[in-house]
C-alpha cells in the first residue's frame, strides 16, 4: 500500500491547514460546485473563493494573510538560525573540552568554525521550508487554469472538515484538484 504525499499531509495535518483548488471549464461549473460544497461538506460560502479568466488580484485571492505568511518566515529564520547557532555552540563546547588536541589548544576557532556554519545551516533550512513546492503546485494550477480561460475554485478547509470528502468531490466534478498546506 503506498500513500501519495497529499494524503500523507492530509494525515498529519488537521483540515484547518488544508487549502484544495480544482479547475473547471466555466465559471457555472465552478459556482455549481462550490453550492454542492455548501450543501454537502458543510463549507460556508466564505471558505470558497472562484477565480475567473481576467481576475484582477489573482495573489490577494490566493494568499489572503500576506502579513502572516511574512510573520511565519521571519519566525522560522529566527528559530532555526538560533537552533544552528545552539548546535554549533553546543558541538564547540563538547569538541573544545574532549575533542582532538587541535580543538583542546585553538578554542576561539574551534568555536568560529561551528557556529557560524551551523547558524547559516538553520537558516539555510528555514528558506527550505519557506519554499514550500506544494504550495506552488496550487499556485501554479490555479494561474495556468486562469491564463487558459478556465476557471479554478479555491476551498479553505476548516478543523471540523473532512479534507477527502472535499477532495473526492472537487474531483468527481473539476478537471484538476490540488492540494496544499495553508
Amino acid at each position: 500500500m503506498s500513500t501519495s504525499p497529499d494524503k500523507l499531509t492530509g494525515h498529519i495535518f488537521s483540515a484547518q491547514h488544508t487549502q484544495l483548488a480544482a479547475v473547471f471549464d466555466s465559471h457555472d461549473e465552478a459556482e455549481a460546485t462550490a453550492r454542492q460544497l455548501e450543501a454537502d461538506c458543510s463549507v460556508s460560502s466564505e471558505q470558497i473563493v472562484i477565480m475567473d479568466p481576467g481576475e484582477a488580484h489573482l495573489s490577494d485571492k490566493l494568499e489572503r494573510d500576506a502579513g502572516s505568511i511574512k510573520k511565519k518566515m521571519l519566525n522560522s529564520h529566527l528559530l532555526l538560525g538560533f537552533i544552528g547557532l545552539l548546535a554549533g555552540l553546543i558541538l564547540a563546547a563538547i569538541l573544545v573540552t574532549v575533542g582532538p588536541a587541535l580543538t583542546q589548544q585553538n578554542p576561539v576557532f574551534t568555536f568560529i568554525a561551528l557556529i557560524s556554519p551551523g547558524f547559516f545551516i538553520g537558516l539555510f533550512a528555514a528558506g527550505l521550508f519557506s519554499l514550500r513546492p506544494d504550495r506552488s503546485a496550487l499556485i501554479d494550477t490555479v494561474r495556468h487554469a486562469v491564463k487558459e480561460k478556465r476557471s479554478a475554485l479555491i476551498v479553505n478547509l476548516k478543523r471540523s472538515q473532512s479534507v477527502d470528502s472535499v477532495e473526492r468531490l472537487l474531483a468527481r466534478r473539476g478537471l484538476k484538484v490540488t492540494r496544499s498546506l495553508r
